[in-house]
């Protein structure tokens, strides 16, 4: 059968096209078993205008999206927007639908079916099903609407071993635009999962959708195989792997550095959690290559850490972290947040005045944003937080807040987003500092954009790398 992936990547601040993992596993799966797959990625904005002549030409028998909770809107529009045929079979996946399924089949008519959890399996049952034109409503993960009435199927487990899946079908996508969008880094993910229970995450509510072990590995081997075929096949200068916790299995750690160091010889960029990074760590990552370690702060307010994150840890946990990891000579990064439940500015100060203490690389602020079926979301919905008009507009996620806090004004969030990195870097480097005031700017974005082609510049003098 042919199979139509609509991938939106709208409204996202950043200059890097994406790389969808997701999509293009389901895509390598499909092939292998002898069906057709095609592409059609919406970036930067909201635009149908090649989308027709796409669905003409290739035909599809199936088309399917993916989708997180601020794209998920415009899944609605486009069902509304290209011409379909009566006979052609819609479905969604992503952690939207998989927390939300009926509501989410229930607000677009012309959706057929929501997947819920890993779609690797099902929607290959879903689709040799269809072609051979046999009852769908009983495949397992697969909500399928019918006549009005959904059909709801329990979810088999999660993928027990990784490496039995085939690479990433990277050629769907135009990977080496991506690539080269995001400063020559080739993207990877050799794990599933996170062991933790952040209310702000979804990693939580996946958890609990499929039985099984939700945190998995693959082995070295497959990941250094899938690394020199992408190689192979494409130019980078550097490798980012975006697990959740790269450093969560010691040994893991220890025998990918020593092939890494052997037969790949590029940087490389993870992430890792306080609690799980030291010298001996350190030491194995440098020595392989590594350049820059990610470490997720969120909040410098231990209250709101603790109180309302769930995230273990002390701010003298977090300063060594970065220190152990400066002292082996890599760069840092910092994520941090803004706008959570029962924050206030002074809480927010807090965040400043630890990453000025820890003195990281690079620092990331995203605003928070209520996941469906995430702890924290459900206290949002059940307090009446979220403004619902404001939420269903196409504003930037990760910029914006859709929340009515009583102790931290729209307004406020929207000052602190933008002076964030200039008020953590003022005092030790000026020329970052305003970097980053220009960037957080309401003309950030678009300079950034008119500026691409000397962006590495930018980067190796703000960043380092």
């Amino acid at each position: 059968m042919r199979v139509l992936f609509i991938y939106t990547d709208i409204n996202i601040k950043g200059g890097a096209r994406s790389f969808n993992y997701g999509i293009a596993i389901l895509s390598a799966i499909l092939k292998k078993h002898g069906h057709e797959t095609n592409l059609y990625y919406m970036y930067p904005r909201y635009e149908t205008k090649h989308l027709p002549r796409k669905v003409l030409e290739f035909d599809p028998q199936v088309v399917a999206f993916y989708s997180t909770t601020s794209q998920f809107r415009y899944v609605e529009r486009l069902l509304k927007d290209i011409p379909l045929r009566k006979d052609v079979f819609t479905i969604c996946g992503g952690p939207h639908v998989t927390v939300e399924p009926e509501t989410s089949l229930h607000e677009i008519p012309r959706l057929d079916a929501v997947c819920r959890g890993e779609g690797e399996y099902p929607l290959l049952e879903l689709v040799e099903t269809l072609e051979k034109n046999r009852d769908i409503t009983k495949i397992k993960n697969i909500y399928v609407k019918r006549d009005g009435e959904i059909c709801r199927n329990p979810s088999r487990p999660f993928i027990e071993n990784l490496d039995d899946l085939p690479f990433p079908d990277r050629e769907l996508f135009q990977y080496q635009k991506i690539i080269d969008s995001d400063f020559g880094t080739a993207l990877f993910m050799f794990a599933r999962g996170c062991p933790f229970n952040c209310s702000y995450c979804s990693n939580y509510a996946l958890s609990k959708v499929q039985s099984g072990k939700y945190v998995r590995f693959r082995s070295v081997e497959s990941c250094i195989t899938e690394i020199k075929e992408v190689l192979n096949n494409y130019t980078a200068k550097a490798i980012y792997v975006n697990d959740d916790l790269f450093t969560f299995k010691k040994d893991f750690v220890f025998e990918f550095c020593e092939r890494y160091k052997e037969e790949i010889d590029l940087p490389f960029d993870i992430n890792t959690r306080v609690g799980f990074i030291d010298e001996e760590i350190c030491a194995w990552l440098k020595d392989a290559g590594c350049r820059r370690v990610n470490i997720g702060i969120e909040s410098g307010s231990p209250y709101i850490r603790s109180k309302v994150l769930t995230r273990k840890m002390s701010n003298e946990e977090i300063i060594k972290a970065f220190r152990i990891v400066h002292e082996a000579g890599l760069k840092t990064k910092s994520f941090n947040m803004i706008g959570f439940p029962e924050e206030t500015p002074e809480h927010f100060q807090e965040t400043i005045e630890l990453n000025a203490k820890i003195h990281p690389d690079s620092v990331i602020l995203n605003v928070f944003d209520p996941y469906p079926g995430t702890k924290l979301g459900e206290v949002c919905k059940k307090e009446n937080l979220i403004d619902v008009e404001r939420a269903g507009k196409d504003f930037i996620p990760k910029t914006d807040t859709v929340l009515n806090l009583p102790d931290f004004q729209r307004e406020k969030i929207h000052r602190f987003y933008k002076i964030f990195a200039y008020e953590v870097y003022r005092k030790q480097s000026l020329k970052k500092a305003i970097f980053y005031r220009v960037y957080y700017s309401e003309i950030g974005e678009l300079l950034i954009r008119l500026l691409s082609p000397f962006k590495s510049i930018l980067r190796r003098i703000t960043m380092g790398i």
